[in-house]
Protein backbone atom coordinates (compact mmCIF):
# COMPACT_ATOMS: atom_id res chain seq x y z
CA UNK A 1 0.00 0.00 0.00
CA UNK A 2 1.18 3.25 -1.18
CA UNK A 3 1.64 6.04 1.19
CA UNK A 4 -0.96 8.44 -0.19
CA UNK A 5 -3.42 5.60 -0.53
CA UNK A 6 -5.62 3.92 1.56
CA UNK A 7 -6.18 0.25 2.43
CA UNK A 8 -7.37 -1.98 -1.36
CA UNK A 9 -10.81 -3.71 -0.67
CA UNK A 10 -8.71 -6.94 -0.12
CA UNK A 11 -6.94 -5.57 3.16
CA UNK A 12 -10.00 -4.79 4.66
CA UNK A 13 -12.04 -7.96 3.75
CA UNK A 14 -9.12 -9.44 5.69
CA UNK A 15 -9.52 -7.11 8.78
CA UNK A 16 -12.99 -8.21 9.09
CA UNK A 17 -12.25 -11.62 8.54
CA UNK A 18 -9.83 -11.48 11.45
CA UNK A 19 -12.03 -9.56 13.44
CA UNK A 20 -14.38 -12.26 13.30
CA UNK A 21 -11.94 -14.98 13.73
CA UNK A 22 -11.37 -13.32 17.09
CA UNK A 23 -15.35 -12.83 18.07
CA UNK A 24 -16.18 -16.08 17.03
CA UNK A 25 -13.69 -17.91 19.76
CA UNK A 26 -15.69 -19.28 22.28
CA UNK A 27 -19.18 -17.82 21.11
CA UNK A 28 -20.42 -21.16 20.27
CA UNK A 29 -20.46 -23.12 16.58
CA UNK A 30 -20.29 -21.01 13.65
CA UNK A 31 -23.57 -22.75 12.17
CA UNK A 32 -25.68 -21.98 15.79
CA UNK A 33 -23.61 -17.85 15.62
CA UNK A 34 -24.91 -18.01 11.61
CA UNK A 35 -28.45 -18.85 13.07
CA UNK A 36 -28.95 -16.15 15.86
CA UNK A 37 -27.68 -13.45 13.61
CA UNK A 38 -29.46 -14.79 10.09
CA UNK A 39 -26.76 -15.14 7.82
CA UNK A 40 -26.09 -18.06 5.45
CA UNK A 41 -23.36 -19.97 6.43
CA UNK A 42 -21.40 -20.33 3.61
CA UNK A 43 -21.62 -16.61 3.07
CA UNK A 44 -20.05 -16.11 6.62
CA UNK A 45 -17.22 -18.13 5.64
CA UNK A 46 -16.71 -16.15 3.04
CA UNK A 47 -16.68 -12.83 5.23
CA UNK A 48 -14.43 -15.04 7.46
CA UNK A 49 -12.07 -15.64 4.54
CA UNK A 50 -11.75 -12.19 3.71
CA UNK A 51 -13.59 -12.64 0.32
CA UNK A 52 -16.70 -10.52 0.87
CA UNK A 53 -17.97 -7.96 2.55
CA UNK A 54 -21.27 -7.41 4.38
CA UNK A 55 -24.57 -5.91 3.05
CA UNK A 56 -25.26 -2.86 5.66
CA UNK A 57 -28.10 -4.83 7.03
CA UNK A 58 -25.84 -8.12 7.44
CA UNK A 59 -23.02 -6.12 8.94
CA UNK A 60 -25.83 -4.42 11.79
CA UNK A 61 -26.97 -7.89 12.40
CA UNK A 62 -22.97 -8.82 13.00
CA UNK A 63 -22.50 -5.82 14.85
CA UNK A 64 -25.69 -5.88 16.83
CA UNK A 65 -24.90 -9.68 18.05
CA UNK A 66 -21.13 -9.11 18.50
CA UNK A 67 -21.84 -5.64 20.20
CA UNK A 68 -19.10 -4.33 18.57
CA UNK A 69 -19.27 -1.14 16.00
CA UNK A 70 -19.10 -1.19 12.30
CA UNK A 71 -15.24 -0.38 12.44
CA UNK A 72 -14.45 -4.01 12.39
CA UNK A 73 -14.42 -4.04 8.77
CA UNK A 74 -11.44 -1.27 9.24
CA UNK A 75 -9.33 -1.55 12.13
CA UNK A 76 -8.04 -4.45 14.48
CA UNK A 77 -10.86 -5.69 17.18
CA UNK A 78 -7.68 -4.86 19.85
CA UNK A 79 -7.67 -1.37 19.52
CA UNK A 80 -11.72 -0.88 19.32
CA UNK A 81 -11.76 -2.91 22.24
CA UNK A 82 -9.37 -0.46 23.60
CA UNK A 83 -11.19 2.80 22.70
CA UNK A 84 -14.48 1.17 24.03
CA UNK A 85 -12.46 0.72 27.88
CA UNK A 86 -11.42 3.82 27.95
CA UNK A 87 -14.90 5.28 26.69
CA UNK A 88 -16.68 3.45 29.46
CA UNK A 89 -13.80 4.05 32.36
CA UNK A 90 -14.48 7.67 31.48
CA UNK A 91 -18.44 7.56 31.89
CA UNK A 92 -17.91 5.50 35.03
CA UNK A 93 -15.95 8.07 36.41
CA UNK A 94 -18.21 10.91 35.51
CA UNK A 95 -20.98 8.77 37.08
CA UNK A 96 -19.34 8.28 40.58
CA UNK A 97 -17.98 11.81 40.59
CA UNK A 98 -19.56 14.85 39.54
CA UNK A 99 -18.04 17.18 37.56
CA UNK A 100 -15.10 19.94 38.60
CA UNK A 101 -14.27 17.01 41.87
CA UNK A 102 -10.77 16.76 42.74
CA UNK A 103 -8.29 15.01 39.62
CA UNK A 104 -6.80 12.08 40.81
CA UNK A 105 -3.69 12.61 43.67
CA UNK A 106 -0.89 10.67 41.53
CA UNK A 107 1.85 11.15 43.99
CA UNK A 108 -0.05 8.67 46.53
CA UNK A 109 -0.49 5.99 43.44
CA UNK A 110 1.78 6.47 40.69
CA UNK A 111 1.53 5.10 37.35
CA UNK A 112 3.51 2.01 37.22
CA UNK A 113 3.98 -1.65 37.88
CA UNK A 114 2.59 -3.09 41.10
CA UNK A 115 2.66 -6.59 43.06
CA UNK A 116 -0.54 -7.70 44.90
CA UNK A 117 -1.20 -10.27 47.25
CA UNK A 118 -4.62 -11.86 48.37
CA UNK A 119 -5.92 -15.31 49.75
CA UNK A 120 -7.05 -17.68 47.22
CA UNK A 121 -10.98 -17.69 46.00
CA UNK A 122 -10.72 -21.45 45.03
CA UNK A 123 -7.95 -23.40 46.90
CA UNK A 124 -7.98 -23.18 50.90
CA UNK A 125 -4.92 -21.98 52.61
CA UNK A 126 -3.01 -20.86 49.27
CA UNK A 127 -2.45 -17.56 48.36
CA UNK A 128 -2.27 -15.40 44.88
CA UNK A 129 0.59 -13.14 43.74
CA UNK A 130 -0.38 -10.94 40.79
CA UNK A 131 1.21 -8.29 38.85
CA UNK A 132 -1.11 -4.73 37.70
CA UNK A 133 -0.61 -2.14 35.66
CA UNK A 134 -1.73 1.76 36.59
CA UNK A 135 -1.91 4.02 34.08
CA UNK A 136 -3.83 7.07 33.23
CA UNK A 137 -5.50 8.36 30.01
CA UNK A 138 -7.95 11.26 29.40
CA UNK A 139 -7.06 11.97 32.75
CA UNK A 140 -8.45 8.85 34.30
CA UNK A 141 -6.38 6.94 36.18
CA UNK A 142 -6.92 2.93 34.42
CA UNK A 143 -5.68 -0.68 35.88
CA UNK A 144 -5.58 -3.63 34.30
CA UNK A 145 -3.54 -7.36 35.89
CA UNK A 146 -3.90 -11.20 34.97
CA UNK A 147 -5.67 -13.86 36.53
CA UNK A 148 -4.01 -17.05 36.88
CA UNK A 149 -5.94 -20.35 36.40
CA UNK A 150 -4.54 -22.55 39.29
CA UNK A 151 -4.47 -25.24 37.27
CA UNK A 152 -0.70 -26.02 35.89
CA UNK A 153 0.06 -27.26 32.10
CA UNK A 154 2.59 -29.80 33.84
CA UNK A 155 2.09 -31.05 37.65
CA UNK A 156 4.73 -29.38 39.59
CA UNK A 157 5.04 -26.78 37.29
CA UNK A 158 4.21 -22.91 37.44
CA UNK A 159 3.09 -23.22 33.91
CA UNK A 160 -0.54 -22.28 33.72
CA UNK A 161 -2.97 -22.89 31.65
CA UNK A 162 -4.32 -19.76 31.19
CA UNK A 163 -4.00 -16.05 31.75
CA UNK A 164 -7.51 -14.06 31.74
CA UNK A 165 -7.10 -10.25 31.61
CA UNK A 166 -9.16 -8.14 34.24
CA UNK A 167 -9.52 -4.41 33.11
CA UNK A 168 -10.99 -1.42 35.14
CA UNK A 169 -11.18 1.87 36.25
CA UNK A 170 -9.46 3.20 39.74
CA UNK A 171 -11.53 6.30 41.47
CA UNK A 172 -10.11 8.54 44.25
CA UNK A 173 -11.98 9.11 47.42
CA UNK A 174 -11.47 11.50 50.87
CA UNK A 175 -9.29 8.62 52.67
CA UNK A 176 -7.87 5.99 49.98
CA UNK A 177 -9.02 4.65 46.18
CA UNK A 178 -11.43 2.20 44.76
CA UNK A 179 -10.82 -0.35 41.94
CA UNK A 180 -13.82 -1.64 39.68
CA UNK A 181 -12.88 -4.60 37.05
CA UNK A 182 -13.80 -7.22 34.89
CA UNK A 183 -12.46 -9.93 33.37
CA UNK A 184 -13.28 -10.03 29.77
CA UNK A 185 -14.29 -13.63 29.63
CA UNK A 186 -17.20 -14.14 32.03
CA UNK A 187 -17.27 -10.64 33.09
CA UNK A 188 -17.14 -11.35 36.73
CA UNK A 189 -16.89 -8.07 38.54
CA UNK A 190 -14.48 -7.18 41.42
CA UNK A 191 -14.42 -4.41 43.28
CA UNK A 192 -11.64 -2.97 46.04
CA UNK A 193 -11.41 -0.77 48.33
CA UNK A 194 -7.49 0.36 49.01
CA UNK A 195 -6.45 2.70 51.65
CA UNK A 196 -2.67 4.42 51.78
CA UNK A 197 0.14 2.92 53.57
CA UNK A 198 0.90 -0.54 55.63
CA UNK A 199 1.61 -0.81 59.12
CA UNK A 200 2.98 3.07 58.08
CA UNK A 201 5.28 2.00 54.94
CA UNK A 202 3.76 4.44 52.16
CA UNK A 203 5.05 1.51 49.95
CA UNK A 204 2.12 -0.46 50.40
CA UNK A 205 -1.47 -0.09 50.11
CA UNK A 206 -3.82 -2.51 51.98
CA UNK A 207 -7.88 -2.96 51.45
CA UNK A 208 -10.55 -5.28 50.70
CA UNK A 209 -11.53 -7.14 47.49
CA UNK A 210 -15.38 -8.79 47.01
CA UNK A 211 -15.97 -10.99 43.77
CA UNK A 212 -19.06 -10.85 42.42
CA UNK A 213 -19.99 -14.52 42.83
CA UNK A 214 -22.73 -16.53 44.51
CA UNK A 215 -21.84 -18.35 47.72
CA UNK A 216 -19.93 -21.63 47.20
CA UNK A 217 -19.37 -23.97 49.58
CA UNK A 218 -15.08 -24.28 50.01
CA UNK A 219 -14.79 -21.28 47.47
CA UNK A 220 -14.14 -17.37 48.43
CA UNK A 221 -15.39 -14.24 47.30
CA UNK A 222 -13.87 -12.03 49.42
CA UNK A 223 -10.17 -11.17 50.64
CA UNK A 224 -7.64 -8.39 52.27
CA UNK A 225 -5.49 -7.27 49.55
CA UNK A 226 -2.33 -5.82 49.84
CA UNK A 227 -0.70 -4.45 46.96
CA UNK A 228 3.04 -3.14 46.54
CA UNK A 229 4.82 -0.11 43.90
CA UNK A 230 7.46 -2.18 42.31
CA UNK A 231 10.21 -1.79 39.92
CA UNK A 232 11.16 -3.66 36.71
CA UNK A 233 13.47 -5.77 37.82
CA UNK A 234 11.31 -6.70 40.49
CA UNK A 235 8.44 -7.10 38.64
CA UNK A 236 10.52 -9.34 36.21
CA UNK A 237 11.42 -11.73 39.56
CA UNK A 238 7.38 -11.03 40.29
CA UNK A 239 6.39 -12.65 37.03
CA UNK A 240 8.29 -15.84 36.89
CA UNK A 241 6.64 -16.98 40.37
CA UNK A 242 3.20 -15.57 39.65
CA UNK A 243 0.37 -17.72 40.60
CA UNK A 244 -0.35 -19.66 44.03
CA UNK A 245 2.14 -19.31 46.64
CA UNK A 246 2.44 -20.57 49.93
CA UNK A 247 1.75 -18.79 53.29
CA UNK A 248 5.69 -18.62 53.91
CA UNK A 249 6.68 -16.81 50.66
CA UNK A 250 4.63 -13.96 51.50
CA UNK A 251 6.25 -10.81 53.65
CA UNK A 252 5.35 -11.38 56.82
CA UNK A 253 3.28 -8.24 57.46
CA UNK A 254 2.01 -9.11 54.04
CA UNK A 255 0.28 -12.44 55.63
CA UNK A 256 -0.53 -11.37 58.71
CA UNK A 257 -3.05 -8.08 57.79
CA UNK A 258 -4.52 -11.21 54.22
CA UNK A 259 -5.27 -13.20 57.56
CA UNK A 260 -6.93 -10.84 59.41
CA UNK A 261 -10.15 -11.70 57.26
CA UNK A 262 -11.72 -14.91 58.05
CA UNK A 263 -11.74 -16.84 54.97
CA UNK A 264 -15.10 -18.39 54.70
CA UNK A 265 -17.03 -14.94 53.77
Amino acid sequence: MRPDQGPSPAELRAVLGRNLRILIAGAGSVSAICNKIGVNRTQFNRYLNGDAFPRPDVLHRICTFFGVDARIILEPLEGIRKDQRLTNALVLHQVAFRPGSRPFDHFLLPDGLYRFWRRSFATQGKYILGLALFHTANGVKLYKSFDIYPTPVRSGTRRFARKVPNTGVVLQHFDGFSVMCATESDHALSFSFFEYGLNGNTRYASGITLLTRRQMVDVGRASVVILERIDHRTALETARKLGLVEADEIPVAVRAAIDRLPPSL
